[in-house]
């Protein structure tokens, strides 16, 4: 092997593991990704992790959910001359399991506040201590899209 091609074998292998490594970095930043997180809170409760999130527009609706169902949420935000939340699926957070549906269960309001959402609202469903029993929870979502 000549010194040109002990060269280029070296240079192929460090670009490899320099390739690797930007692999293995992106994996762990999620800003990295352009995933971003939730703060929620359950009853005044924050809850202690902040789930990934994904957000998409579809022309003047945004869907907001948690890239792990469950625990996770997802929400239906409608944009433009006012901002009005349309559902909020809520999958054990805070040890809460319920929904909000614009004009039939529960009640909600959002918020938009340069890029940042802000959900409130009242979901009916049931805790996990005692899921057979149907009762309400305020909910509060945070995230920036």
């Amino acid at each position: 092997m000549g010194v040109r091609d002990s060269l280029a074998a070296r240079c192929g292998i460090g670009l490899m593991a320099v390739g690797v490594l930007a692999i293995a970095g992106c994996g762990r930043d999620y800003k990295a990704l352009d995933t971003h997180t939730a703060r929620v809170w359950i009853d005044g409760h924050e809850i202690g992790e902040h789930p990934r999130i994904r957000c998409v527009q579809d022309q003047w609706v945004w869907h907001i959910e948690t890239l792990q169902k469950n625990p996770g949420f997802t929400a239906q935000i409608v944009t433009g001359d006012s901002v009005t939340p349309r559902a909020v699926q809520i999958q054990d957070l805070g040890g809460f399991t319920g929904s909000f549906w614009d004009t039939t269960v529960g009640s909600a309001q959002a918020q938009l506040d340069h890029r940042t959402f802000t959900v409130t609202g009242v979901a009916k469903g049931s805790f996990r201590q005692a899921p057979a029993k149907t009762t309400t929870a305020r909910f509060e979502i945070r995230t920036d899209c």
